[in-house]
């Protein structure tokens, strides 16, 4: 009767683990099947987040051939705006984790993402939508799938022991850092076809224009309305995943017990750290596609933006999981001086290369320009390492998220402004390129100042 009852009264289905001790060798080798099973989940989920929130920087690009009447500033504004909303949802998800759990927190964000995928795929059927439209739906996709990189950081970093921390936040930020990789290699294919049928609305007109005549060249049937409504299967399904394969870890703070993080010294420390990589990351990702529109437009054969923009991404999330298991193996402060270093010569060389006098220049402009992805994937992963050394688990895990926030707040959605504002004052993109070397060097300093040099404070 007894075995009876015990097997009536245990639930089907809980969301909730009661207990977890990863750096208990015995305890982590009998339950690990479940940190894996939530990591995999999770960089499935934010994957599809990043997707969602930088399909922006990839439809951007072909809405003045739509008809869209958008100044360069303006085609700027659109991905930073994104960004900047991406920034703000951040602090939520930041504490909501060990507030109600990393699989509500999830949860709700997954679903949330329906609101910009409806919206979006609205806006863009017609050319004739204001800029404040299609400026507040950027800030809507921002809000609702920008935040769950720190909410993800945040919910990993409690599951794994310290040893192996900085390669299981690498593996799963950098996958799902691939998302803005797969936006802009998904888009341009998904709105030239009618995927949908009459569902999703009707084609637009795609209007090719010769860059000295702007006399039009060709014409091209698009569905620009797909670059959202690609997404909204994937949503679904991965709410269910979520709800389903995830659990809450059982570690619990308040809101004020994990503000305290801000008080401590090297948050803030970390925090500019992490600005200068995961704010170029993620600024340049934005940027990408009208940096190489506006550097080559105007010559004969330009490249066309949406076929390289999605490499830049690519490298910088899967070079992502390997800056986690080098900085496991060698050291976070070590990766860390090594990919300022390679940033900083990458952006002072890339000023070289802005005033190209043939197309043929373009293939150096662009491994250049993957040198600083490459820098900033490495980067994102070896700061992630040092702040999983120097924290204890209850403040690593909001000081990950609070420095996810302030990288993109800080830097991440300046990038576009202020490529905008230098391309608009000097035709040329290099006083932005110089901003962003001496934010490198200052970073350098930081690092050999407080955790590089012999007798630093927190060697790591």
């Amino acid at each position: 009767m007894n075995n009876r009852t015990s097997a009536q009264s245990k639930p089907i289905w809980s969301p909730n683990v009661t207990e977890w001790r990863p750096e208990d060798p015995v305890f982590w080798n009998s339950r690990k099947w479940l940190a894996i099973r939530t990591l995999i989940i999770a960089f499935l989920a934010l994957h599809l987040a990043f997707a969602v929130w930088f399909t922006w920087s990839a439809l951007v690009v072909r809405l003045p051939g739509l008809g869209f009447q958008l100044t360069v500033d303006q085609r700027f504004w659109l991905p930073a705006m994104a960004l900047l909303m991406g920034a703000v949802a951040r602090f939520p998800h930041t504490f909501l984790v060990l507030k109600i759990g990393g699989m509500w927190t999830t949860f709700i964000f997954t679903l949330a993402l329906l609101i910009p995928i409806f919206g979006i795929g609205h806006v863009v059927q017609d050319p004739t939508t204001p800029f404040w439209v299609l400026l507040f739906w950027a800030g809507v996709a921002g809000l609702c799938a920008g935040g769950q990189i720190s909410s993800t950081a945040a919910n990993i970093s409690l599951w794994f022991p310290k040893r192996i921390g900085g390669s299981a936040l690498g593996f799963t930020i950098g996958f799902g850092n691939l998302g803005a990789s797969t936006a802009q290699f998904l888009v341009p294919a998904a709105i030239g076809v009618g995927l949908f049928g009459a569902i999703a609305g009707d084609s637009m007109m795609f209007r090719v224009l010769n860059p000295a005549t702007r006399e039009v060249v060709r014409e091209v049937l698009m569905y620009p309305q797909n670059a959202a409504y690609i997404w909204l299967i994937p949503t679904l399904i991965m709410a269910v995943l979520v709800l389903f394969g995830m659990k809450n870890h059982p570690a619990r703070g308040d809101f004020m017990e994990q503000m305290q993080i801000v008080k401590l010294k090297h948050t803030w420390v970390q925090t500019i750290l992490y600005t200068f990589t995961f704010g170029t990351f993620s600024g340049f990702v934005a940027s990408t596609p009208l940096l190489i529109r506006e550097v080559f437009h105007g010559l004969p054969n330009a490249p066309d933006p949406l076929a390289y923009a999605w490499i830049g991404p690519l490298v910088g999330a899967l070079i992502r999981p390997i800056g986690g298991i080098f900085s496991d193996k060698f050291g976070g402060s070590n990766m860390t001086m090594l990919v300022f270093a390679i940033m900083a010569s990458s952006a002072i060389g890339l000023t070289f290369l802005t005033a190209p006098t043939s197309s043929e220049q373009f293939t150096l402009f662009f491994i250049v320009l993957l040198g600083i992805f490459l820098g900033a994937g490495i980067g994102n992963a070896s700061v992630f390492k040092q702040i999983v050394m120097i924290f204890e688990p209850k403040q690593a895990s909001p000081v990950l998220g609070f420095t996810a926030a302030m990288a993109v707040l800080l830097l991440g959605f300046f990038v576009p402004i202020l490529f905008g504002r230098s391309f608009a004052m000097t035709g040329s993109p290099n006083a932005a390129l110089y901003f962003f070397a001496f934010l490198y060097f200052v970073g350098i300093a930081l690092n050999y100042w407080y955790y590089w040099r012999k007798g630093a404070e927190k060697p790591c």
